[in-house]
């Protein structure tokens, strides 16, 4: 997976979550989820933070790519 949102999308359905779940969980809009997910949206650090919690891996992991 080269792209964070190819990541939050992996994360997501590994954990059988739809994007409206994740959303919900990470406090954040579902159409800012389907935006990372397709790579058309800017990174804040704050809400990728909460969407990592929302699918229990760290924000570094996350990011980078490591972990799963």
């Amino acid at each position: 997976m080269d792209s964070l949102g190819e990541r939050v999308k992996y994360y997501r359905q590994l954990r059988n979550l739809s994007v409206r779940e994740l959303a919900k969980r990470a406090g954040v809009s579902v159409s800012y989820i389907y935006a990372i997910e397709a790579g058309s949206r800017g990174h804040n650090i704050v809400k990728l933070e909460q969407i990592a919690k929302a699918l229990g891996v760290s924000l570094s992991d996350l990011w980078r790519g490591q972990g799963e």
